[in-house]
């Protein structure tokens, strides 16, 4: 190897140098880091689904101009929240949010530009609004504030937008200012919420009491079986309401993490309409069942209840997102879209489902729902490792392939499928047997 000039030597150490200076303004990687951009390969897809509409919660769209229309309303709802409780200033809050900030920054992937003050400020309004929000919600005061829930579109569309991965505070800000309001839980708990059925003083009084900050959460977010929920909690944290609400939807056993190293392929089984040819009939779960809780027993397959709407779309690829980004090897929500994505692909399959009361499709056309889980699919990756239904594809698969529930699929699809064909065959096993009546009847007559 030649020997470098002088020249060389003098460019090679300036670019160590340079590269140095780069370390040092790289921002410090936090564990506590639980708030994601969207990647490209995920946005490139449907970028609309992850960008808010109305309302910027937190750093990532603070300030965007198409969203400044709502800064005068989260001034009213602190304004609101604020008065709840006359014994908590101002300044309670903002000295708390204070102490706080060096952790809530840490919890965003990209270092914050915003200056202490402008932080701050945003923190405490999009705190305080996001309670305010659920609490108007939660105590039925629409209409009493601002424009928000005069128009159900507009409080349909603030929960959308509050229910994006880029769109999030964390959950220990929420929870600690409504703490700071309304004290913590010891001096709170609602028996309404916790005893189903017992009535409180204030209750009898026609005070609606103010339940925990989590079991606000489970009644604004339409969250069933708060028991088993709130059981779900224990021992764990909250990182925000996106996290909040893939914790509600965890099915009740969680993956074994052994697993990973014991499935090592993958057979997805046939779409919906070829299963139901097979034999295998469709129910709806129990109600208070989570969403992700798929079973398969003795031929029926247990789908807990699916209602699309507009922005289902728009919280599923979020909730697939968040997964992608921080729970690698807990992939539970996109194990669940990949495997509803195998099932669904024909308007039959979706007929089916909707029939059995699995599906409460809202937006308006089969072939739109069709289309849902291939969109979210789009973009995601999964493991075939570790991939949470590897089980209940294998049963699936296994009862399929019986002999017996072949033949009767391959009949049901290619003789039975329309009711021209189901006349044909049975125009001719008529034909077959007049010919063996009338092949019997000359046998017989010749003999006598």
């Amino acid at each position: 190897m030649a020997d470098l000039t002088e020249i060389e030597d003098k460019m090679i150490h300036k670019l160590a140098t340079s590269i140095r200076k780069r370390f040092e303004k790289l921002p410090p990687t936090s564990p506590k880091c639980c708030i994601y951009k969207i990647p490209r390969t995920l946005g490139e897809v449907n970028r609309l689904a992850y960008t808010p509409c109305l309302i910027s919660i937190g750093p990532f769209h603070h300030g965007k101009k198409k969203l400044q229309s709502m800064q005068e309303n989260k001034l009213r709802y602190l304004q609101n929240f604020l008065k709840r409780n006359k014994k908590k200033k101002l300044l309670d809050y903002l000295t708390q949010i204070k102490q706080w900030e060096e952790e809530v920054r840490e919890s965003y992937v990209e270092q914050i530009e915003l200056n202490s003050k402008e932080f701050n400020e945003m923190v405490l309004l999009d705190g305080c609004f996001l309670i305010e929000f659920f609490l108007v919600w939660f105590l039925g005061e629409a209409g009493e504030i601002d424009c928000i829930f005069k128009k159900p579109s507009l409080e349909l569309v603030v929960m959308r937008d509050i229910l994006l991965l880029e769109n999030q505070l964390p959950f220990f800000v929420l929870e600690g200012l409504y703490n700071i309001a309304f004290g913590g839980d010891e001096e709170r708990v609602s028996p309404q919420i916790e005893n189903p059925g017992s009535a409180s003083d204030d209750e009898k009084d026609g005070v609606k009491p103010l339940p925990s900050f989590l079991n606000l959460c489970c009644e604004v977010l339409f969250i069933t079986g708060k028991i088993e929920v709130l059981e779900k909690f224990r021992g764990r944290q909250i990182l925000h309401l996106v996290d909040f609400l893939r914790l509600c939807y965890l099915p009740s056993i969680l993956r074994d993490p052994n697993e990973r190293t014991v499935h090592n392929s993958l057979e997805f089984p046939p779409r919906v309409e070829r299963l139901h040819d097979a034999g295998i009939k469709f129910e709806v779960a129990k109600k208070d069942v989570p969403l992700l809780d798929i079973e398969f027993s003795n031929g029926v397959l247990k789908i807990p209840k699916l209602e699309v709407e507009d922005h289902t779309e728009s919280l599923l690829l979020n909730l697939s997102a968040f997964e992608q980004c921080h729970y690698h090897l807990e992939s539970y929500i996109v194990d669940y879209v990949v495997l509803m994505d195998v099932l669904i692909t024909t308007l039959k399959d979706v007929d089916i489902l909707t029939s059995g009361g699995i599906i409460l499709n809202s937006l308006g056309t089969t072939e739109e729902f069709a289309d849902v889980f291939n969109t979210i699919c789009k973009g995601t990756t999964y493991q075939v490792k570790g991939f949470y239904y590897t089980h209940l594809c294998k049963e699936l698969n296994a009862y399929y392939k019986t002999p017996w529930h072949r033949w009767r699929a391959t009949l049901n699809h290619d003789y039975f499928s329309n009711p021209w064909t189901i006349i044909s065959v049975i125009v001719a096993v008529v034909l077959l047997i007049l010919t063996v009546i009338q092949t019997t009847c000359t046998i017989i007559s010749m003999k006598y």
